[in-house]
């Protein structure tokens, strides 16, 4: 054990060793520069392509290395492509790389120079470049020849819409050179004094056979030559669509694809794109030989999952479309086969077929089709194994029919197969509906000629081929005397002579199988005498039988046996009379009571100018006279408008129908006369403002008492008031006004005149000056105590503003108040002089300061209670005054004039204030 540890010890230790003079070697001789450049050129592929060794690496040595190529144009320092290539390197290996050129060789000198790194992870760092290479140079017109003009590349291929580079070598400087893409000139870039070339951005696909590029050479005037080549530009080559792969018998796969455009050109130049089928979990590979569709052997291995890679390859480029399928899930069965119908009658038949066997138990899904006339009438599907049938019903007799079927897998559906199909008519059977008859019947002396007619029975009722139809003539007056009359298909008339008595005829049709249901129709006998009489208006019903004997009303049909002109004239009215025309109408005319069919109406108009107006021509009347005629030829048009006329002028009318057999009587001319031009204007503007004060009168009236309300109201009475029947005096029932001395006033009108003084109310600390009072100010005070909380005496006085005459009468009546009253109510009680004394005190203390100037007080108040008293000075028994009204006191001072709060002892129900010099009310 020992000895073992010790060699493998020994061991790593010299590989180790080894590692480490391996490194050490490389170090020394790296970096390792590419040698043996070679350049050589493809003129086809117009690419350069390189070759090169890298000397010093030790024997059996792999290393990757990246090598870094520079290509320059027409001189080195023009470097035109810089890139790198990662590979691994072996000992003494030889390394290939292309470069593929935009710019035709011959056009330019290309120079190559090449540099490397060593990219392995077994070297230890640091990695740095090698030296560059020298410059390869590489030049292809020493070769081209001694013609004077080249044009490059020759016989390139690209694809649609890609960009092309080409250029022209001129030899002779002085040679003026012109260049042309299908005849129209183009301008390109000098490279040098000698070379041009021109830039192609995305070409266009113009024919097969190429795109035709030239240049032309000359000195002056005169050519010095031409040289061309042909630029062939191919389709794209297009991803494949439409990438399916079925089976019809477990054993071929059939796969399809859409290949799109065609990518072949001219001169085989490019041949069609190659497709090739391959499958993965096989990796099996086959060339198709169409584009469209290939056959793939199934092997007998049972494999059942398949993943399959269409490829569409061409020279410029590759594509490819992938699909992945389980073979029992692309079943497409072969067509039905064998289809047959059976048991066929006039409404039903038996269809049958059959279908390719595929697998034991294997179920097929079939679906039928009924066409008829031209489209499809019945679907049906249907499950089946091997032999499929089915039942049709419901068909038309003696009809062709054409039945079909297609069926598919029914445990995986894929796809329906082809139709198979086959034609079959159904047989015939009774006629299914009675011939629709008519007659016409021509009345001679002695008989009746009938002429029948019918028409052919539709192809849905006849059930087949009509071979004739059976006439029968029965005699409804003699039972006992019938006729039958058999007529051959196809005729569809006949003629019946009939003596005058009653006839019944019934029509059927015949085919092979039946005879359909009768027509009938009754001749009525001639009674030898009119059953019509000329202008009498009569309405025929006609009424169909049907196959059971049921009447129904075809249509309505008025007439006349002979039409005779009308018996009467329309009433005309003359509306919208003007000073040039004027309007007839005659609505209410009825036109269905005329023992004829009115056609239009005569409007004969007659005027001292005789001359007809537009639209009317002369005519003669009966008696001789000449007037003009205007025919209107739809009857339902009741009205004329008869215009062009002159004013203030004398025209006549009458209007008057006609029907076939001529026109109403002659009736007396209506006269009217047009209106002077002026006048007709003035009613015209007349009759709006006389409409408009109308309205305006209406509005006023309707809003008379809210204008009356609004713009005057009415003064109150105190006479009339409602209040003073609630007053009831015991002294004097009769008494409704007191007088000032017995009352207590609940307000006082203060009209002063100051001069240069201010009022100054109390809690307001407000003053107005002089300017402001230069107007009578009034104010209005409210009573300050209140005497008991319960109803108080009535309290009135004489209103002086509106019953001067009361007051100076002095017949106010008295008041009864309590026994105790206060000083202050005694003494207003008593005399005037006492009121202003007590007013003065109860009232002017919350008033401050006083103006001074004249001063007079006027009652202005309404009825109302006091509103403060002492009550411990009220009686103990105090008289009980009679009730009340609630009117509300109220008080009014001037605009911008304050009233003090109300106070503990006084109060305020309502306030008005009233501007300077305004009158209360």
């Amino acid at each position: 054990m020992a000895l073992f540890v010790v060699f493998q010890t020994t061991f790593f230790l010299t590989l180790l060793s080894l590692r480490t003079y391996q490194s050490e070697v490389l170090a020394e001789r790296l970096p390792l520069t590419p040698v043996s450049l070679k350049v050589s050129t493809n003129s086809i592929r117009q690419s350069l392509h390189l070759q090169w060794t890298v000397h010093n690496l030790p024997y059996h040595q792999e290393l990757k290395i990246v090598f870094q190529i520079q290509i320059s144009r027409i001189k080195t320092s023009n470097v035109v492509w810089v890139g790198n290539y990662s590979t691994t390197v072996k000992w003494n290996q030889v390394l290939h790389w292309s470069w593929e050129s935009e710019l035709p060789l011959e056009c330019a000198t290309h120079f190559v120079r090449i540099k490397s790194v060593i990219d392995d992870a077994s070297f230890p760092e640091p990695n740095f470049w090698s030296n560059w290479s020298s410059w390869e140079e590489v030049s292809v017109q020493d070769s081209l020849g001694q013609s004077i003009l080249f044009v490059f590349p020759k016989d390139k291929l690209v694809e649609e819409g890609s960009n092309v580079t080409i250029c022209y070598v001129s030899r002779n400087i002085q040679n003026n050179v012109s260049c042309y893409l299908e005849g129209k000139q183009i301008h390109g870039e000098q490279l040098d004094p000698h070379v041009t070339a021109f830039n192609l951005n995305s070409v266009p696909f113009i024919r097969n056979r190429g795109t035709n590029i030239y240049c032309e050479a000359s000195q002056g005037n005169v050519s010095k030559g031409i040289e061309g080549i042909v630029l062939f530009v191919s389709k794209v080559l297009e991803e494949p669509k439409d990438f399916s792969c079925e089976t019809q018998d477990f054993k071929t796969l059939h796969c399809t694809w859409d290949p799109g455009t065609d990518t072949a050109l001219g001169w085989s130049k490019q041949p069609s794109q190659s497709y090739t089928l391959f499958e993965s979990f096989s990796g099996e590979k086959k060339l198709c030989t169409h584009k469209n569709w290939c056959n793939w052997q199934i092997t007998q291995d049972s494999q059942e999952t398949y993943n399959f890679t269409l490829i569409a390859e061409n020279y410029l480029r590759k594509r490819s479309v992938n699909i992945l399928f389980n073979l029992t899930h692309r079943v497409y069965l072969m067509n039905p086969f064998s289809v047959n119908f059976e048991n066929v009658n006039a409404t039903n038949a038996i269809m049958t077929w059959k279908v390719h066997s595929m697998r034991n138990n294997f179920t097929y899904l079939c679906q039928i089709e009924l066409h008829g006339e031209g489209k499809m009438m019945q679907q049906y599907d249907v499950s089946v194994n091997v032999n499929g049938e089915y039942f049709l019903s419901e068909l038309e007799p003696a009809t062709e029919y054409m039945a079909r079927v297609r069926c598919a897998d029914a445990s995986h559906f894929w796809k329906w197969t082809e139709w198979s199909g086959q034609n079959f008519t159904t047989l015939e059977a009774a006629p299914s509906e009675a011939p629709d008859v008519w007659r016409s019947v021509n009345s001679e002396p002695g008989n009746h000629t009938v002429t029948l007619f019918w028409k052919p029975l539709s192809k849905l009722h006849a059930n087949g081929k009509i071979l004739f139809y059976n006439v029968v003539v029965e005699n409804l007056d003699k039972p006992s005397r019938s006729e039958l009359r058999s007529i051959p298909a196809p005729a569809n008339s006949t003629k019946l002579i009939l003596d005058r008595c009653s006839y019944q005829i019934c029509v059927t049709a015949n085919n092979s199988v039946g005879t359909s249901p009768a027509s009938i129709i009754v001749i009525s006998a001639d009674p030898e005498n009119n059953a019509f009489r000329p202008g009498v208006r009569y309405d025929f019903r006609i009424y169909g039988l049907s196959t059971k004997r049921i009447a129904c009303l075809l249509e309505k049909k008025t007439g006349y046996s002979q039409e005779l002109a009308p018996s009467d004239n329309p009433h005309v009215l003359v509306d919208m009379l003007t000073s040039h025309s004027f309007t007839l109408s005659w609505k209410d005319y009825s036109t269905e009571s005329q023992p004829g069919f009115i056609q239009g109406y005569h409007v004969y108009l007659k005027s001292k100018a005789r001359q007809c107006h537009p639209r009317f021509q002369k005519a003669v009347l009966s008696d001789g006279s000449e007037c003009c005629r205007y025919t209107i030829d739809n009857p339902e048009e009741k009205a004329l408008i008869v215009d062009n006329l002159k004013p203030e002028s004398f025209y006549e009318f009458f209007v008057t129908p006609f029907t076939s057999a001529g026109e109403g009587p002659n009736a007396t001319f209506t006269k009217v006369t047009t209106p002077d031009e002026h006048s007709s204007m003035l009613i015209r503007i007349l009759l709006p403002m006389v409409f408009c004060v109308l309205l305006i009168m209406i509005v006023c009236y309707l809003k008379s008492q809210w204008i009356k309300e609004t713009c005057y109201p009415d003064i109150p009475d105190p006479y009339k008031s409602s209040i003073l029947s609630l007053i009831k005096f015991k002294e004097n029932p009769h008494l409704t006004i007191m007088n000032v001395s017995d009352c207590i006033p609940d307000a006082i009108e203060v009209v002063s005149k100051p001069e240069g003084t201010k009022i100054q109310l109390l809690g307001t600390r407000k003053s107005l000056t002089e300017t402001e009072l230069t107007k009578p100010n009034y104010l209005y005070l409210l009573p300050t105590e209140k005497t008991h909380s319960g109803p108080g005496p009535c309290i009135c006085f004489e209103n002086f503003t509106y019953n001067q005459a009361a007051s100076d009468a002095g017949s106010c009546g008295h008041v009864p108040v309590p026994p105790k009253a206060p000083p202050s109510m005694l003494g207003l009680m008593t005399s005037p002089e006492n009121v202003l004394k007590a007013l003065e005190k109860n009232y002017m203390n919350s008033l401050g300061e006083v103006p001074a100037g004249e001063t007079s007080l006027n009652y202005v108040s309404q009825l109302a209670s006091p509103m403060s008293g002492d009550k411990d000075s009220l009686p103990t028994n105090p008289v009980e005054p009679p009730h009340c009204s609630e009117y509300k006191m109220q008080m009014a001072v001037p605009l911008r004039l304050a009233l003090p709060p109300p106070t503990e002892n006084s109060s305020l129900s309502s306030i008005t204030l009233l501007d300077p010099g305004e009158h209360y009310r």
